[in-house]
This record gives C-alpha cells, structure tokens and sequence, in this order.
C-alpha cells in the first residue's frame, strides 16, 4: 500500500523538512507513493507516477498474459480509474468503448471488461467494493465500485480533479479504512446508498464524505442520509469542515483529524 496520509507527514517530519502548505489537498490528488515526496513539482511527479503505472502493468499484467489486447487494456483501465468511486456499470464501459470506436469490428466483449479488472486488481491497483445491504444485513455478490489503490493513478487518468465531486476523498477515506483493518462496502438503503459501512468482526459503523459543508441543505443532505437506517451502530460524516457540525446523535469529523488519526471511529 502508498503511505498513508500520517506516513506522508511523518516522511516529511523525519526528513527535517517542513509539510507542504494545504499538504491534504496534495495528497488527495497525487496519492501517498513514497518515492514521488522527493520531487518538489507536480509534473516530475507525474512523470514519476506515470513510470510507476507502467511498470506495473508491464510487468504484472501485459508480460504475465501475452494474449492481452493492450490498447482496450488501455481503454477499460483508464476509464474504471478515471471513474474510481462511481457506480460501476459493465454497460456504461461498452457504450464508451464502442462510441470510442466506431468503425472499428474488434468490439469490446463484456467478458473481456471482467477479465481486465480482475486483472487490475490482482496487480494491486484497484479494489473492488460490494455492496451491504443495511436493512437486511447482509452482503450483495455483485460489485458497486471500484477505488484506485492511489489516487495519483486516478489523477493521471482524470482530465479534472473535482474535488466537490467527493470521489476522491472517497478514495482516500476508503483506502484510509482498509489500512485500519476494516472490511468496507457501500451502503444500500431502501432510499439510496450510504458511502461505507466500516465492520470489524461484528461491530460496524456508518460512514458519509463530504467534501465541505456551507450551507443547511448540504449539512441536511449527508445528515438526512442516515435517516432510513434503523440500526444503532455508530454513523459518521467526514468532512473538511473544520467546525465540529455533529448533531442528532450523528457524529462529525474532520476528514485531516481523521487521517491524523487525532479523532478516530468508534464501532458497536
């Protein structure tokens, strides 16, 4: 695994070197690789980044399985990177692919799109994450979304890094979790879906990330989200909020303290 957000600050403590200004904000965009802390510019780190994905996939995917079709390879990658944290849809990578290239009769096979992220996850550069379903407690066989093992991966396959989007403090929240040694899924509702839920043998919590909250209708939207769950554990809102907006039994925190591990989950 990259470093964690506490290594990446600790790496620069250890090195008498001082943490970047707004250093969260870095670290959600170009990941916790440790090699790429030496380079004090974006595009030496991405050039870095960049032969670190390509070492990869040469030498754990393209030089293990000759038969590979490296440019849709290529394709399905960069787009369940890019698309890190979304809803995965088989369908959705079809349509892309296939609009992608029209004329062209070597079409894109439903079975090759398994192949290949089976294959992107056994070369650790994804996870695939199922779905739990709250209501009745249990865990659903099919997968919901894939995370980038780091988010630098998903920054060189992202044309823009919208941070209000929330997937990539998804990402890093998510990455965060299974450090710690959560099993993590996403949450199904009868209403919608929770981000997380966050289980340790057979105490779990619920989890919500915003990116900030400035108003009362977005406080009321990740809040609200809880509403249909029924069940007593824990329920959280990460945010990067620095004002404590806990209430109604719902605990907030700041996503910085979280990863700091300065305010930590508590689960039943």
């Amino acid at each position: 695994m990259p470093f964690s957000y506490q290594e990446a600050v600790s790496f620069y403590q250890e090195n008498q070197k001082p943490v970047p200004e707004n250093f969260i904000v870095d670290y959600i965009k170009w990941g916790g690789m440790p090699q790429r802390f030496v380079f004090d510019n974006e595009s030496d780190t991405k050039k870095y980044l960049e032969d670190v994905f390509k070492g990869i996939v040469e030498k754990d995917i393209y030089k293990r399985d000759s038969e590979i079709e490296k440019y849709k390879f290529s394709a399905i990658s960069g787009y369940i990177l890019s698309n890190a944290g979304k809803e995965f849809s088989a369908e959705n990578i079809l349509n892309f692919y296939n609009q992608k290239n029209e004329g062209n009769k070597k079409t894109l096979e439903k079975k090759t799109i398994y192949n290949y992220i089976e294959k992107l996850e056994k070369a650790y550069l994804i996870s695939r994450v199922k779905r739990f379903n709250i209501s009745g407690k249990e865990i659903l066989k099919t997968i919901e979304k894939h995370y980038a093992i780091d988010t630098g991966f998903r920054t060189l396959n992202t044309n823009l890094v919208n941070y209000e989007d929330t997937f990539f403090l998804e990402n890093v929240i998510y990455n965060e979790l299974i450090l710690r040694g959560y099993s993590v899924y996403t949450g199904k509702t009868y209403k919608g879906e929770i981000d997380f839920v966050a289980i340790d043998g057979n105490k779990k919590c619920f989890i919500q990330v915003s990116y900030l909250m400035p108003g009362e209708e977005t406080i009321k939207r990740e809040f609200d989200a809880f509403k249909p769950i029924k069940d007593a554990s824990p329920k959280y809102v990460l945010s990067l909020d620095k004002i404590d907006l806990s209430h109604d039994g719902i605990t907030h925190i700041n996503i910085e303290d979280f990863l700091l591990h300065k305010k930590d989950l508590f689960i039943s």
